[in-house]
């Protein structure tokens, strides 16, 4: 359809790689079916029949599928154990600070009582 002439600056090998691209039609094949792009719409229904056609899955696609389905009770119970010791990891966390800054509060109090 288009022959493209490609110049470049530089080796391929850098990142920053500045080129041109010329395109022009061929002059052997005669354009087919071509339509003005004041003609083209973006709500046009396409010409033809077009059905969705679901292949079936692959030997490696069914087994992976068998493996999910054994192993979702012993994920799911993973999952579940992570998150609750780390919910109790960062009550603690939060329980440690609060005793940090309540004695830091009761030492400042203390000093300037002793004052």
């Amino acid at each position: 359809m288009f022959n493209v002439i490609q110049r470049s600056v530089g080796p391929a090998s850098l990142s920053l790689l500045t080129f041109k691209v010329y395109a022009a039609p061929k002059k052997d094949s005669p354009p087919k079916n071509s339509m003005k792009f004041d003609e083209l719409s973006l709500y046009a229904v396409p010409e033809g029949q077009s059905k969705y056609v679901e292949e079936s899955r692959s030997l490696l696609e069914e087994s992976i599928s068998q493996l999910q389905h054994y192993c979702e009770p012993y994920t799911s119970w993973c999952q579940e154990t992570a998150m609750t010791i780390s919910k109790m990891h960062l009550l603690d966390f939060f329980q440690d600070l609060v005793l940090l800054v309540l004695l830091a509060l009761l030492d400042s109090f203390w000093l300037e009582v002793q004052k």
